[in-house]
C-alpha cells in the first residue's frame, strides 16, 4: 500500500525496461506545478533545469532558495493576499501567526509533491518496517511549488483569488501539468475528488476539463494478528508484538473522560472507538502520558489515518472488528487478555482491491451529465516525504484522495513525456478508457460503505489507473476549447460571463454562445451519464485513432439494467485518410417506472485494444 509498492502495483516497476516509466526516462524534462526539505526531493542524477523554465525560487522568511531549491525543486512561490483579506488580517497579525514563505507548514503539500515526483530514497525504515526503495511516479520530473493554502485555527483555507494567482504564475512559468482544480492554456489538471464518502453526490472538482481522482487501495497491506483470550484472531494494523490485559470503552468521547481513566488503563492495552480523525490525535496525546501498554483504534473502514511519531504502539481495526473485540471483553472473559502479534506484509491476490469509504462518490451534483469521478488511484496508507518534525525518518503515512491525485499527476507526467502533443482531454480519455475495472482486471474491485458492493462508475469512474495501458490506448475521445465554451453556455451563463471567465474573443456580434447550445450529453467525454432518461435518447461521440493506421474496431456493449443500447455504425474502419469517426448511441428504457442509476459500458475492440467508457443511466 505504500509508495515503495503502489507504483509497482500500477505496473511502473523500476526493473521493467518496457513500461511507461522507463520508456519516458522516468519523466525527465516534465515540470509539475503543485500546491506543496526532505531527502525525497534530492536531485541526484538529474540533468540541468529545462531552458524553457521561467519560474523562480525566491528566498523569503525561513525559505532559503540556495538550501531548499535544486534541480528537482525548481520553483517556489506563495500567495496570501486573498486569505489576508478574507480573515481581515493586518501584516503584524500575519507575521505573528503564519510562516510567510513557500515552506510547507503542515506536511500535506510535501507529501503530495513527493508522491507525484519524489526522488529515489534507499533503505527507508518506517516504524520498524524496512520499506526498501521509496520512489514516486515520475522520479526525474521537476517540481514547482505554489503555496496557496493557509491554516487558521487548525482549518485549511484556500482563497480563490490566491488559487487563481498561483495558476496564472504557473502557466507563465511554463509548467507542463498542474495539481489544481482549473485548466488553462492546454495544461492538464489533476484534482482530488474529496473525502466525503461514502454518501452519494459528494464528489468535488467536477468540471469536465479536470481529471477528478477517487482513491483506491493497492495490492499490499501490513496486517497484525490480534489474538484474544479465546484464541480468536483478528487482523489489524500495525506494530511490534505485545501481550497484556485488555480494556475497552465504547462511549468515551472527550479528553476529560479519557483523563479520568488513568487508574483503570495503566499497564493495559486500551481500545477506543472513533468517528473523527482529530479525536484519535487528542486521545493518543493523553494516553501517552498515563502509561498504557498499547492503543487500539477502532474506526470506520479506511477512515483517513495519519500516524505521527508515538512512544506507544498503535493498532487500527475497523468498527466491525472493534465490536467483535468489545463483545468478547464484555460477554466471554471477565479478565480478557490480548496478544498483538508481529506485523506481516500481505501482497498480491491476497489483498482485496476496493474504493475506501472516505473517497467521495458521484453522481455529479452540479451537472449530472458529466460523470465523475474520472478514475481512481492508490490513496490508502501512502508513505511519502513530509516535514522533518513530523512522521518518521522524514516520511509519513497518509490516506485520502489528496494522496491518490498525485499518483495520477505522476502518471500524466510520464504520458506527457511519451506523447507531448496529446491534449489534456486526450490524456484524460486514455486514463479512463484503459483503466482497470470489472471487465479488465483479474479480480473484483469492491466499494466500501453501506452494503459493500462491486465498485461502479460513481465510485471510481472508468476504474483504477493502468499507466502502461494508457500509453497505447488505440482510440481517444478528444475535445477542444469550443467544447468547453459550449459547456459553459449550456449552464446558462451569459456571453459576458463566459468572456470574463475565459477571455475568449467573441464574434463581431459580441456573441460567444450559439443560439442553439449543444446538449451536455453530446460533450465528447470518455463516459456517458444520462440522469433523466424518458423513453429514449440519442447522443453523439467522436473517436480519434492514435494506434495502427489501418484498424477495424467492433463495438462491445454492456447495457445498464432495463435499457437497450444501439450503436451506429457498430464497426469503425480507420486508414491513412480516416483518422476520426463519429458514431451515435441510442439508449432506450425498457422500464416504465422511475429508477436509481444503473451502470454499464461501451467499448471498441480491435483485438488488441479494448477502448471502454462507463455508462450511467437513471430513468425519469
Amino acid at each position: 500500500t505504500h509508495t515503495s509498492r503502489s507504483w509497482d502495483f500500477l505496473g511502473l516497476s523500476r526493473n521493467s525496461p518496457n513500461n511507461l516509466l522507463n520508456k519516458t526516462n522516468q519523466g525527465d524534462g516534465v515540470i509539475i506545478g503543485i500546491w506543496a526539505e526532505s531527502e525525497g526531493f534530492n536531485d541526484n542524477g538529474m540533468g540541468p533545469i529545462p531552458s524553457r523554465w521561467k519560474g523562480i525560487c525566491k528566498s523569503e522568511g525561513n525559505f532559503n532558495a540556495t538550501k531548499h531549491c535544486n534541480k528537482k525543486i525548481i520553483g517556489a512561490r506563495w500567495y496570501i493576499k486573498g486569505f489576508m483579506e478574507d480573515m481581515e488580517l493586518n501584516q503584524t497579525m500575519l507575521e505573528k501567526n503564519h510562516n510567510l514563505s513557500a515552506i510547507d507548514a503542515s506536511g500535506h503539500g510535501s507529501h503530495c509533491a513527493s508522491t507525484a515526483a519524489g526522488s529515489y530514497v534507499n533503505n527507508v525504515e518506517y516504524y520498524g518496517f524496512i520499506m526498501g526503495i521509496v520512489r514516486e511516479g515520475a522520479p526525474l520530473a521537476r517540481l514547482a511549488i505554489y503555496k496557496i493554502c493557509w491554516k487558521d485555527g487548525g482549518t485549511a483555507y484556500c482563497n480563490g483569488a490566491d488559487v487563481l494567482a498561483g495558476i496564472d504564475d504557473a502557466i507563465k512559468d511554463g509548467v507542463d501539468l498542474l495539481s489544481a482544480s482549473i485548466v488553462s492554456h492546454g495544461i492538464p489538471v489533476i484534482a482530488a475528488g474529496g473525502n466525503s464518502g461514502s454518501d452519494s453526490n459528494t464528489i468535488s472538482n467536477t468540471a469536465p476539463w479536470v481529471i477528478t481522482v477517487a482513491a483506491s487501495n493497492s495490492d499490499r497491506e501490513i496486517v497484525t494478528p490480534l489474538t484474544l483470550g479465546n484464541n480468536k484472531t483478528i487482523l489489524g494494523m500495525f506494530k511490534e508484538e505485545i501481550f497484556g490485559p485488555l480494556i475497552t470503552f465504547e462511549n468515551i468521547t472527550n479528553s476529560e473522560e479519557i483523563k479520568s481513566l488513568t487508574s483503570e488503563v495503566k499497564g493495559k492495552v486500551v481500545m477506543l472507538f472513533f468517528q473523527h480523525q482529530e479525536d484519535i490525535a487528542v486521545s493518543l496525546k493523553i494516553l501517552k502520558t498515563i502509561g498504557v501498554l498499547a492503543f487500539i483504534v477502532a474506526s470506520s473502514p479506511f477512515t483517513q489515518i495519519t500516524i505521527g511519531v508515538s512512544s506507544i504502539p498503535i493498532f487500527y481495526v475497523d468498527l466491525e472488528q472493534g465490536n467483535q473485540i468489545f463483545a468478547i471483553f464484555n460477554n466471554v472473559n471477565p479478565n480478557p487478555t490480548i496478544k498483538l502479534g508481529r506485523s506481516e506484509v500481505v501482497e498480491g491476490q491476497d489483498v482485496v482491491l476496493k474504493v475506501p469509504k472516505f473517497s467521495s462518490r458521484g453522481p455529479n451534483a452540479f451537472a449530472p451529465e458529466i460523470l465523475k469521478p474520472d478514475v481512481a488511484a492508490p490513496g490508502v496508507n501512502i508513505v511519502a516525504a513530509t516535514l522533518p518534525p513530523k512522521g518518521y525518518n522524514g516520511f509519513q503515512l497518509m490516506s485520502g484522495t489528496s494522496m491518490a491525485a498525485p499518483h495520477v499527476s505522476g502518471i500524466v507526467a510520464l504520458l506527457k513525456a511519451a506523447h507531448p502533443h496529446w491534449s489534456p482531454a486526450a490524456i484524460k480519455s486514455v486514463l479512463v478508457t484503459t483503466a482497470w475495472n470489472e471487465d479488465t482486471y483479474k479480480s473484483e474491485i469492491f466499494s466500501e460503505g453501506e452494503g459493500n458492493k462491486i465498485a461502479d462508475p460513481f465510485d471510481f469512474g472508468g476504474g483504477i489507473c493502468n499507466p502502461n495501458g494508457a500509453t497505447d490506448p488505440g482510440l481517444v475521445y478528444d475535445m477542444d476549447k469550443n467544447d468547453y465554451l459550449n459547456y459553459l453556455c449550456s449552464l446558462g451563463y451569459s456571453n459576458d460571463k463566459v468572456y470574463n471567465a475565459t477571455t475568449e474573443k467573441s464574434t463581431s456580434s459580441g456573441i460567444i454562445c450559439p443560439n442553439e447550445v449543444p446538449s451536455r450529453l453530446d460533450l465528447n467525454l470518455p463516459s456517458i451519464s444520462i440522469p433523466n432518461l424518458k423513453n429514449s435518447v440519442t447522443i453523439k461521440r467522436t473517436v480519434t485513432n492514435v494506434g495502427n493506421v489501418n484498424a477495424i474496431y467492433k463495438v462491445v456493449i454492456k447495457p445498464p439494467r432495463n435499457t437497450v443500447i444501439e450503436v451506429s455504425p457498430h464497426i469503425l474502419k480507420f486508414d491513412s485518410k480516416t483518422k476520426k469517426i463519429s458514431f451515435e448511441v441510442k439508449i432506450t428504457s425498457t422500464h416504465q417506472r422511475m429508477s436509481k442509476f444503473t451502470f454499464g459500458s461501451l467499448a471498441w475492440n480491435d483485438g488488441k485494444h479494448l477502448v471502454r467508457i462507463p455508462i450511467a443511466v437513471r430513468k425519469q
